[in-house]
């Protein structure tokens, strides 16, 4: 596996959950996973690009339309193929954090993502 910025990863896994453009998205969501990769959060799991082309665009519908934007925390860490960082969603106006969380990719030998957890630490409230 190549050098990676842990930050600069975390930041286009992050874009991928804001993007509102179709097209911009999917690019984002192939160029971040394998074809085979899984996410997994409490409340369920998918597997394939597809399927978070789906996740992402269905986050994007449901918060972003509430106003509230996803951001990386600029904490992402790394060794052997794993990658830890936290994130908050936010009011796009005011900055206000509604909720917040922390992700654990795995990445391949390519270095895209094979599986990802995330972990919400408090519901959002919208």
């Amino acid at each position: 596996m190549t050098s990676i910025d842990y930050n600069e990863l975390a930041e286009r896994y992050i874009a991928s959950w804001n993007e509102p453009d179709d097209e911009a998205r999917s690019k984002l969501v192939r160029d971040l996973w394998a074809e085979d990769g899984t996410y997994n959060n409490r409340f369920f799991t998918v597997t394939g690009v597809q399927a978070m082309e789906f996740v992402t665009a269905n986050a994007v519908q449901e918060y972003g339309s509430k106003g509230f934007v996803f951001r990386s925390q600029q904490d992402a860490y790394g060794h052997h193929g794993g990658v830890h960082f936290h994130w908050v969603m936010a009011s796009a106006v005011t900055g206000e954090v509604d909720t917040w969380g922390e992700d654990f990719l795995v990445l391949n030998a390519a270095g895209k993502i094979a599986s990802a957890h995330q972990f919400a630490m408090k519901r959002p409230s919208a």
